[in-house]
């Protein structure tokens, strides 16, 4: 019963979204290092997609996350799929602007923004 009670009760928590992190700041670092080691980018996004449905992470957290990225439109790809798991989404825009530099970026940044956003309101 208690652990029938216990998958409730986490499960309801997973599904209100990030309110606090779930990693501590060395699982974090070895989490990072561990998608810098692979060796091209389809597999860093392979691990980030696996990982981080799973974990409640910081603004800062997914922007160094990103920057291991080399492509801009595939730290949009991860950021679909990654921003609902940040606990400070009021953040967001301020750490992850810097990550996109060409004009197209920007664009494509601005608008995932305008879409998320919009679906957050």
């Amino acid at each position: 019963m208690r652990v029938a009670v216990g998958l409730l009760l986490g499960g309801w928590l997973w599904a209100q979204g990030c309110g606090i992190p779930t990693m501590s700041e060395g699982e974090f670092a070895y989490f990072r290092l561990e998608v810098v080691s692979q060796s091209i980018e389809a597999s860093r996004i392979a691990l980030l997609r696996s990982v981080l449905p799973e974990h409640c992470i910081s603004a800062a957290q997914l922007r160094d996350l990103l920057w291991t990225l080399e492509h801009e439109s595939s730290r949009i790809e991860v950021l679909r799929f990654a921003a609902d798991r940040v606990y400070n989404p009021a953040q967001l825009k301020e750490e992850l602007t810097p990550l996109f530099t060409t004009e197209s970026g920007r664009r494509a940044f601005e608008r995932w923004w305008a879409r998320w956003h919009k679906d957050k309101d």
